[in-house]
């Protein structure tokens, strides 16, 4: 396959490298282990972590943010372990909000699987961060709320208080990503998205990353989860030409990477034009629906042309079944 002077169309480099690792539980365990506080990981029976189905992100904030759910036993319960990956160059200050509002919607999710339950399963929210600056914000709930120190002393009881655990790899070395104790695929993603931003370093330091490399490729699926980070440092590098940037891939890695990479390399342009199909079809649709929209209740608020604009094909076909028959435009929009 010719690999042309076009860059292929890649939705979201970052979240497909963090789903490609994390949603592999042995993978997930040795990052959960190394963000929680040893007394409280100590608690945890990884042996039984497993991956929930669902994501619980705003669906606007779907190019910023990649989220995974997982269940574990701890003693006789069962808890809940959310892992929410934040890949903007920015620091969110609501974040501990935003975390709220997504255990709400695991918690109405389990009410909804779980009818007529009398209680809640713990929910034990984990940030994985970076960003240029590094953690500069609050990380408990209840720092977010306007009191002063005496008002805060009596509202402390009566307000939602918890503290999210935050693995910030924005300051952590390159050699103490390296040295964690986490699966050497694991470690060569931390890696990649620690540097995601900066392709170039990616390839110029990618030599001393090789025994690691090396390693990963002897593991079970070594050589699919190599693929995905190929793909990643190919799609992540959007200054350069394709063909420029393969070449460069390959001389870094050296000769027996060739094939694997050059496999990896069609994969990601067969997976560009795909998603370049699929998404002319929902921008045409989003059109479409924006204006049977507006015919039907007037000037739309911005809300609205938002969620509209963010909706994926299938939400947006439901949107498009209610439309000519649901008397509100949030009955329209509406979503379990």
């Amino acid at each position: 396959m010719r690999h042309g002077a076009a860059r292929p169309m890649q939705i979201n480099a970052h979240d497909a490298l963090f789903k490609a690792a994390f949603s592999q539980v042995e993978h997930a365990a040795g990052e959960l282990r190394q963000a929680l506080p040893p007394a409280l990981s100590a608690r945890i029976d990884f042996a039984a972590l497993r991956l929930r189905p669902g994501s619980f992100v705003d669906e606007a904030l779907k190019e910023r943010q990649s989220d995974l759910l997982f269940s574990a036993s701890m003693g006789e319960a069962r808890v809940l372990l959310y892992l929410l990956f934040e890949h903007q160059s920015t620091v969110e200050p609501l974040m501990a909000f935003r975390l709220l509002r997504y255990m709400v919607r695991i918690w109405e999710h389990h009410l909804a699987e779980h009818p007529g339950s009398k209680r809640l399963p713990a929910i034990l929210p984990v940030v994985l961060h970076h960003s240029e600056t590094g953690w500069t914000a609050a990380t408990s709930f209840e720092d977010l709320l306007d009191l002063d120190e005496g008002a805060r002393a009596v509202m402390v009881d009566h307000v939602p208080r918890f503290r999210f655990v935050l693995d910030d790899i924005s300051q952590e070395g390159d050699e103490a990503l390296k040295a964690r104790a986490m699966s050497a695929f694991s470690r060569l993603v931390l890696w990649c998205l620690r540097h995601g931003r900066e392709p170039d370093e990616l390839l110029r330091q990618l030599g001393k990353w090789l025994d690691l490399v090396n390693e990963v490729r002897r593991a079970p699926n070594g050589v699919e989860a190599l693929r995905a980070i190929w793909r990643y440092i190919l799609a992540t590098n959007e200054r350069d030409e394709a063909d420029e940037v393969l070449q460069r891939l390959l001389a870094a890695a050296g000769e027996p990477w060739k094939e694997e990479i050059v496999s990896a390399a069609d994969q990601l342009m067969e997976r560009g034009r795909q998603q370049g199909l699929r998404e002319g079809l929902r921008e045409g649709r989003c059109h479409m629906l924006l204006k049977v929209l507006g015919a039907r209740f007037g000037a739309l608020p911005n809300d609205a042309v938002a969620r509209v604009n963010a909706a994926d094909i299938a939400v947006l076909d439901r949107w498009s079944e209610r439309v000519l028959t649901a008397p509100t435009l949030a009955e329209v929009l509406s979503e379990p």
